[in-house]
């Protein structure tokens, strides 16, 4: 019995240094990158970033065909730390796309795409009735 306590105590204090050399210190700074062409046969036209700090914090960029929107709350009032982002039609009234980012209190986000394409990877996003195309991605700084 006495080694079966033995092993299971050395089996958890492994998995606590394991999960602390894996935590990832809280980021200060959040950039979403929003890149723009109004075709898919021509480069992007117009590449906008949009910055948040560890504050409530709400922006949006507009584009011809659609806009690319993200809020950041810092879980100050509902301890649930969280970065939304979407995309709406050109005059910010239809929804077409939305995620939502939710972030350990305390740590974190971890940029594990590559590309630079930071924690959310490359999101791509279309304007109904038109070839625009609208690309997106969020990384820690």
């Amino acid at each position: 019995m006495r080694r079966i306590l033995f092993l299971v105590s050395i089996l958890l204090a492994a998995c606590g240094v394991q999960e602390m050399e894996t935590a990832v210190p809280q980021a200060n700074t959040i950039i979403c990158t929003a890149a723009y062409r109004s075709s898919v046969e021509v480069g992007i036209e117009r590449e906008e970033t949009l910055t948040f700090v560890d504050a409530s914090d709400e922006q949006s960029v507009a584009f011809d065909d659609m806009a690319f929107h993200a809020a950041y709350s810092p879980g100050e009032a509902d301890n649930e730390r969280a970065l939304r982002v979407w995309v709406t039609d050109g005059g910010g009234t239809a929804v077409r796309q939305s995620t939502l980012y939710q972030l350990p209190p305390n740590s974190g986000p971890q940029n594990q795409f590559v590309g630079g394409h930071g924690f959310t990877g490359l999101n791509y996003s279309y304007a109904p009735g038109s070839s625009a195309e609208l690309q997106f991605w969020c990384a820690a700084a």
